[in-house]
Order: structure tokens, then sequence, then C-alpha cells
């Protein structure tokens, strides 16, 4: 009876260790899952595809509604007289994009005191922002083209990029500061701005919505080919038959295109904020 009492009481010290053990567990069990309620942890950001017009590419394949671009170097690609809307996180920014354009991701990211860090890249088209105003002073939404900068801290406007980088930024609402060569500028809304790639930003002026085009020759040079000559205001994009043509720095185009089947050419000269012209030059003016 003494052997027993002793081995019970040699083995009173792993009991007390066991429900220490089990105690510990049980705690643990039902604090874990507190404690991860209060550990905010950073939200993925991405940039997500919420409307589609005709033929949109993602990554080299066809986009599809809810498609997100998460990583530096992902893009999506609009073709001919297609356009897409995209929304930035959950609503930070929302892009307009129109035909012809190309967007892709730079960086997303977040700062350590909760800023958004947001850098997108038009390399070529147009594009129309509308951000709503950053609340945190670290966060930043950043557009770039071939020739400069633009960023927002709560505004709408809109960029438009020839084929040889030239970039006209136009304000609607709010302000954006546009950096290029060392030089920034403040485009205030109603103000436009034009940068050539390699060159400071031009002083901001007044936006005139011309959309109108001087024809000023279109002769043939054989059966397949003509020369066009034409001027419209450097600030914006003109197309012809779905093609950017590119232009000096005062609006002037001189270019050798195709002669189309039916003689007739659809030319388009779309602003930085979206809006756009179509003119129609037809055969009898081909010489």
């Amino acid at each position: 009876m003494r052997y027993l009492q002793g081995g019970a009481m040699k083995s009173l010290p792993q009991i007390f260790r066991l429900v220490a053990l089990l105690f510990v567990g049980i705690l643990l069990t039902f604090s874990i899952p507190l404690l991860a309620r209060d550990i905010q942890l950073p939200a993925s950001r991405s940039v997500e595809i919420r409307q589609i017009r005709g033929t949109v590419t993602y990554q080299g394949r066809p986009a599809r509604v809810g498609d997100r671009l998460t990583s530096p170097g992902q893009q999506i690609v609009t073709g001919r007289q297609s356009s897409a809307v995209l929304t930035v996180d959950t609503g930070i920014a929302t892009i307009n994009v129109a035909e012809l354009t190309t967007i892709q991701v730079q960086n997303l990211s977040m700062a350590a005191n909760g800023g958004r860090i947001t850098r997108l890249s038009v390399p070529r088209g147009q594009a129309r922002i509308q951000a709503r105003p950053l609340t945190n002073s670290n966060s930043r939404l950043e557009i770039s083209s071939p020739a400069g900068v633009t960023g927002v801290r709560g505004t709408e406007f809109g960029v438009g990029v020839g084929p040889n980088g030239k970039t006209g930024v136009s304000t609607l609402e709010g302000a954006v500061a546009t950096t290029a060569k060392g030089r920034t500028v403040t485009v205030n809304s109603g103000y436009s701005s034009l940068v050539f790639p390699g060159e400071p930003p031009t002083s901001p002026k007044l936006t005139q919505e011309n959309l109108k085009y001087e024809l000023i020759s279109l002769s043939a040079i054989d059966r397949n080919r003509a020369r066009l000559i034409c001027t419209v205001e450097p600030l914006n994009l003109i197309f012809l038959n779905d093609q950017p043509l590119e232009m000096d720095r005062t609006g002037r185009v001189d270019t050798v295109v195709p002669r189309p089947a039916n003689a007739e050419y659809r030319v388009v000269v779309r602003s930085p904020l979206g809006k756009e012209e179509l003119h129609m030059i037809g055969a009898d003016l081909l010489k």
C-alpha cells in the first residue's frame, strides 16, 4: 500500500503537466481566431476588367469580364472599334479604354502605412481616368506614357498617346501633375498639356475641343498607295481606317497610306478625353 501511494505521488507532476498542456491547447484553440480578426493583412491589389466591347485581349488571349491584372507587365489591348472599362481595386479609379489602346501594369503595391501605390502605363492609344480622392497621403496613382508621367490624387482626366509617343493630357475635373525631363506642370480643370518624348511638358493651355481636320492633299502614288497631307489639333490623335497616324509638333500629317478597295477613307480625330469626330474622304477627292 505504501508502494502504491509512492507511485501515485511520483505520477502527480506528470498529471499536472498533461493538464497544463491541455489547458494551453484549449486556450490557443479559442484565442487564435480572435487574434486573426485583429490582424489586418494587406488586401491583394488588382485592375479588373468590368466591361468589354468588341475585341479585347488579356495576356494574349481573349479577355473576359472579371479578368484581373495583378503583376507588373500584365496588360490588356483593345482592337479596332473596341473598348473596355477597368477598375482599380474596389473603385480607387475607373478607366475607360478606347480602341487600339494598350494598358499595362507597372506597380500595384501597398506602402508600410497602408498607402496604395498604383502605376499604370499607356504606351499607345487613349484612356480616360476617373479617380476618387486618395485619403492616405502616401498613396499614389500614376499614369505613364513614353513621354512622361501624370500623377493624380482625385480627378477626372484623359491621356492620348500617339504612335511616336507624343502624349496629350487634358483634365476635366480636379488637377493632375505631369512630369517629364525634370519638369512638372499642374494641369488644372479645363486645361491641357502636350508632352513630346525627350522634352518637358508644355505649359498648360485652355482646352479647345477642336476635332476638325484640314485636308491639304490626297494624291495617288500608284494603284496601291496614296499620299495624305492634312493638319489636326496636335493635342488630339488621328486615325485613318483604324490606323494611328504620326504627326509633327504642329499637328501636320504627311504620310503614305494604302488605297482602300472602295477608295473611301475613314478619318477619326480623338481627344485625350475620348471625344471623337468621324470624317469620310470620298473617291472624288483622290487625285
